[in-house]
Formats: C-alpha cells, structure tokens, sequence
C-alpha cells in the first residue's frame, strides 16, 4: 500500500517565485525515482505557504529519495529559502471518493 507524503514551506515572501522554480525542476526526477504522483499547491491568502503532496510506495522510498537530493548544489541552501524549517507527515489513505 502506497503512502501520501505532505511537505509544507513557509518561504521567504521575495523568493517564491525561484522556489516554486525549485520545486517544479525536481518533480520529473521525482517521478524517476519512484513517486507515483506529485502535486504543488500554493496558498491562496498566504501565498508563500507551499504545499507538496507526493504519493510514494513506502516511506522508505521517499526518505531514500531526499538523502540523494540533499547532496546536490541547489537543495544544500534550501533552508536559504525558508523562514522555518519544512515539514514532513506521511500519511495512509484512510478513504476516498472521486467525482469523475
């Protein structure tokens, strides 16, 4: 059974924009490592709360993924972006109905 992965941002207000710039870059190699599906939302009142919901087969796979991406140039100044640091909560689909 896969796991959801919520990551939440509080970013700096004047470096949203390459943060979100960031975060897109890095979704297809996010694919290519095995997510199953990743979604960015950005608030609507607080537009520099970002959001990224990650679908994963395991937690294990999603924590293995970040150790690999916290070696690159771009993700080592992360926290440079951030005014705290980011959140993580894995969590299990309890139910769900689509309207489609």
């Amino acid at each position: 059974m896969s796991v959801t992965v919520v990551v939440t941002f509080k970013v700096k207000p004047d470096l949203v924009k390459p943060f979100i710039e960031l975060l897109e870059s890095n979704q297809i190699h996010m694919i290519q490592a095995g997510a199953l599906s990743v979604v960015l939302l950005k608030g609507l009142e607080k537009k520099n709360h970002i959001v990224e919901i990650e679908k994963w087969e395991s937690i294990e796979d999603h924590k293995s993924f970040g150790k690999a991406i916290s070696t690159l140039p771009h993700f080592k100044n992360l926290e440079e972006y951030l005014l705290e640091p980011y959140k993580v909560m894995y969590l299990d689909t309890l139910s769900r109905q689509d309207a489609f």
